[in-house]
């Protein structure tokens, strides 16, 4: 799952937050959380969700594309057994014809591929959009001077205490049945 653009938007608002907590004086607490952002999208229901929508696209283009690549096999190893007994024009006929059968089962996957990925960017887009919501939302509340993304480059060591993504969760999956 993608979430680039989030840790770009996460890092730069890290940055922002510590200049801004730098010029507040010293009298104001920094306070630090941090979130892994890809757990919270996949453990809320709508990630779940949507992870079982993407698995039953995954199989449903496994189960469409599997017979045609067994075929394919047998129809090669057909071929292997057979190309010394053909004449030599059916023998260029069927390695032609087995080339265009891969190309097009490789066409094929490269199609499935691509669906699968655009399902995955509808589904998770507005589930990021959430997460930004819900973090936002958190950071208010609770006074965070900065969130941090977890794996973000940089964070190389945080405390347990201050990984709020089960309360991100929490929230997504409230606003969600509400």
């Amino acid at each position: 799952m993608k979430i680039h653009g989030f840790r770009f938007r996460l890092v730069l608002g890290t940055l922002a937050g510590l200049l801004v907590a730098g010029s507040a004086g010293a009298a104001d607490q920094v306070r630090i959380a941090v979130v892994d952002a890809r757990r919270a999208m996949v453990s809320s229901d709508e990630g779940r969700a949507a992870e079982k929508m993407l698995k039953s696209l995954l199989e449903k283009k496994r189960t469409q594309i599997e017979p045609r690549e067994a075929d394919l096999k047998r129809q090669e190893e057909e071929f292997e057994s057979q190309k010394y007994v053909l004449s030599r024009s059916a023998l260029e006929e069927r390695k032609l014809d087995l080339v265009k059968q891969q190309r097009d089962l490789e066409r094929s996957m490269r199609e499935a591929q691509d669906e699968l990925e655009l399902q995955q960017r509808k589904l998770m887009q507005p589930l990021l959009k959430k997460i930004e919501k819900a973090l936002e939302e958190i950071g208010k509340e609770k006074k965070f001077t900065v969130i941090l993304e977890k794996s973000s480059p940089g964070v190389v060591y945080v405390e347990e205490s201050l990984d709020i993504t089960d309360l991100v969760i929490r929230k997504l999956n409230q606003k969600e049945k509400e």
